[in-house]
């Protein structure tokens, strides 16, 4: 059996495995991988990337400690609080191999459904990745275009990533499939929602993050996006994904940034009010409390529906000018 995992903050908090103070609790799992090392992979804005002067406890801003895996098993299977399982796999000799035997030693301890965020190398990863059950597959996009995806996302292809989306979409079927998209690494407004709709319509879940800037990587001195065009993101995601909208409902300038969302007022003010378009996208059940901010609000994400009412007057303000006059007053 693998040696060690680590897992998340406040994963470990719930399995008993450490103490701190929680604002909100994950409801999903989220492991990750143990290797001495470094990713190999170079994301740019990833404190796991080869290049990254992060501590390697880190992912995001979260703390991620190793616990021996054996431990990890035993607490999961004592515990009743969690929804889903997410690992998250980094890049090293034998990953795929070590990626199936935590499923299996998951699989035969608990009985909830497996999220694997991975960068597959082959059809053939995807196919053993699915026999070993795991229930959907996330796959890190992350940059809306090609340019930025060279850019950014070193040594991986972007034609490659598509093909191993098109594959895995063929093995785990539609809406077992998750794209991550991170708003805030220089794309335009336009290109984003366009990457959006593409894989709405393909069946494939979007999962949605906003730009963080750590230190030691390469993209430290980037700024966050503003938390204004995020709003606006995550709304346009929620009208996408749950009320059919297309590019007629979005106007933008000449520089591609969004200016205007345009649907019937009633539904769009109670679409905002639900609060429901700014809770954390991703797998289902999944929450990822503070993965992209410190918890002192306003959040970029929502763990909890609850926290985004106590907001809610601050983010009609920052969608306020995205509407036509008289929307919102």
């Amino acid at each position: 059996m693998l040696k060690y995992i680590r897992v998340s903050i406040g994963t470990a908090a719930i399995l008993g495995l450490t103490k701190i103070k929680m604002l909100a609790k994950p409801t999903t799992a989220y492991l990750m991988t143990y290797y001495p090392g470094k990713c190999l992979g170079n994301c740019g804005f990833c404190t796991q990337a080869r290049t990254s002067k992060t501590g390697s406890e880190y992912l995001s801003r979260v703390i991620w400690p190793r616990y021996p895996f054996s431990k990890v098993l035993n607490s999961l299977e004592r515990s009743s609080e969690f929804k889903r399982i997410c690992i998250q796999v980094l890049i090293y000799p034998n990953y795929v191999n070590e990626t199936l035997e935590i499923v299996n030693h998951l699989k035969s301890k608990v009985n909830i459904p497996i999220s694997v965020s991975i960068y597959p190398r082959n059809v053939s990863d995807l196919v053993k990745l699915k026999e070993a059950g795991v229930e959907r597959i996330g796959i890190g996009v992350d940059a809306a275009t090609k340019s930025l995806f060279e850019k950014i996302k070193s040594p991986f292809s972007w034609e490659k990533t598509l093909k191993l989306i098109d594959e895995a979409l063929r093995i785990f079927g539609r809406g077992r499939v998750s794209v991550h998209l991170i708003y805030g690494l220089g794309e335009r407004d336009i290109d984003f929602i366009k990457l959006m709709l593409k894989l709405h319509n393909r069946g494939i879940r979007i999962g949605l993050f906003a730009f963080t800037p750590m230190e030691g990587t390469r993209l430290a001195n980037r700024k966050p996006p503003e938390q204004s065009k995020y709003r606006a993101i995550q709304l346009s995601h929620f009208l996408i994904t749950k009320h059919s909208a297309t590019m007629r409902n979005f106007q933008f300038d000449e520089n591609g940034d969004l200016t205007k969302i345009i649907f019937p007022r009633d539904l769009l003010l109670k679409v905002i009010r639900s609060g429901n378009p700014f809770i954390t996208k991703g797998c289902p059940n999944c929450n990822r409390p503070f993965y992209n901010e410190p918890p002192r609000r306003p959040l970029y994400n929502y763990p909890t529906i609850d926290m985004v009412k106590k907001d809610l007057m601050i983010i009609m303000q920052q969608l306020k000018s995205y509407f036509p006059k008289n929307v919102i007053n």
